[in-house]
């Protein structure tokens, strides 16, 4: 069994990723918050500069939203890949 050693760490790059996918799609916190299911701009601000515990399913909506496979988002060496937004 696995012990906190040799786990991986938390992604440390997670939030400007975020907040580099709600920027590439042209949107505001208070506009993407709906989207991806967080209740306020503000709160998209708090998981953006790390302050807040980000859900899971608002993890997957950011996947989703930029067409890119959520291992993307968890590994701090992987980068964030967009599909065409001009389909979206």
């Amino acid at each position: 069994m696995p012990d906190a050693d040799t786990l991986p760490s938390f992604p440390k790059r997670l939030p400007e990723k975020l907040k580099m996918i709600r920027e590439q799609l042209g949107l505001t916190p208070d506009e993407i918050a709906p989207i991806v299911g967080a209740r306020t701009g503000a709160e998209i601000l708090a998981y953006e500069n790390d302050e807040d515990d980000l859900l899971v399913t608002v993890l997957f909506a950011y996947a989703k939203l930029a067409g890119c496979p959520i291992d993307n988002l968890f590994y701090d060496d992987l980068e964030v890949s967009f599909r065409d937004l001009s389909l979206v």
